[in-house]
């Protein structure tokens, strides 16, 4: 059984705390027992790559990505088996974001890191917007890269498909994220039996890493759809 968290912002998420380096990331997931790991940040990618050799010196298993906020500021998880899938993807999104600087001190640190955790630069535009593409042409793009599109905590009451939108679209999504409000036994949204269901801790503080955590029979590989089993 594979212990998987995919949705966990390093300190290059405007929201992220500043100790959510790579380096913290993977210790905490290994001593939280996890086997999979994904750092989604906002709208890139940046600190990946020094995530996945971190995770490979120590055995854990990653996949790459981010959380992307779409024009109709929905956020969704694009993950994808190769980092240079998730690189792509990052460089996408960036020249679709608004051209809004980021300011210092007003919106998170959005720091890139090494492995030894020491600051190597400041993306210097603002993550936390929504990018120029609506909800489902990105999902397309993403899909057809051969990466898997989640809607991230779709019954959050801020970001989410149903937020936004009021309802789930009809759309091959990959899975859909839920949080731990959402009644599977009254299932108000119909979604049980419609789509994989995940659940994710959607980490900003060290401790946070694993506090829930999806499991699955073998780590997701690329050209399989996800195939989760249980949410814990």
């Amino acid at each position: 059984m594979i212990r998987s968290d995919l949705h966990i912002h390093s300190c290059l998420s405007p929201c992220g705390s500043l100790e959510m380096s790579p380096a913290a990331i993977v210790r905490t997931a290994r001593t939280a027992g996890l086997d999979l790991i994904a750092v989604t940040d906002h709208n890139s990618a940046r600190n990946s790559a020094v995530t996945a050799r971190l995770c490979a010196d120590v055995g854990l298993a990653c996949l790459h990505g981010l959380e992307a906020c779409t024009v109709e500021e929905i956020h969704v998880l694009c993950l994808f088996p190769r980092l240079d899938q998730a690189l792509e993807l990052s460089e996408f999104i960036r020249e679709r974001l608004p051209p809004v600087p980021w300011m210092e001190g007003k919106m998170g640190d959005q720091v890139y890191v090494n492995e030894k955790e020491e600051i190597e630069g400041w993306e210097t535009i603002a993550l936390g917007t929504g990018a120029r593409i609506p909800l489902t042409d990105l999902g397309e793009h993403v899909l057809a890269s051969g990466g898997w599109f989640i809607p991230a905590h779709i019954d959050r009451a801020a970001n989410s498909l149903l937020s936004q939108l009021g309802r789930i679209p009809e759309f091959p999504f990959s899975a859909l994220e839920i949080s731990p409000f959402y009644d599977l036994a009254k299932d108000p949204e119909r979604i049980v039996g419609r789509f994989p269901l995940v659940g994710n801790s959607d980490a900003h503080r060290p401790e946070e890493i694993g506090r829930r955590y999806t499991l699955y029979a073998d780590t997701p590989s690329a050209g399989r759809p996800l195939q989760p089993l249980q949410i814990a």
